[in-house]
């Protein structure tokens, strides 16, 4: 038929958009998910100088009772 190129180029065209517009998607995840364990890390680096600030100016500080650790 005339229009079985025409078709295939359509399909081929659909499946490139669709890996293309995937692969920014996953960009997006990975840069994301980059800066997400970066800000954890700076979060617990914030938490230990915080500890030991209170442990250096002997602050009786008691946590929340959502915090502490079991």
């Amino acid at each position: 038929m005339a229009t079985t190129d025409i078709r295939f180029k359509r399909m081929d065209k659909e499946y490139l958009s669709l890996r293309q517009t995937q692969g920014e998607v996953f960009d997006k995840v990975d840069t994301f998910e980059a800066a997400l364990l970066g800000l954890t890390e700076m979060v617990a680096e914030n938490r230990e100088m915080l500890q030991a600030i209170i442990k250096h100016l002997d602050v009786p500080y008691k946590p929340p009772a959502g915090f502490v650790k079991e």
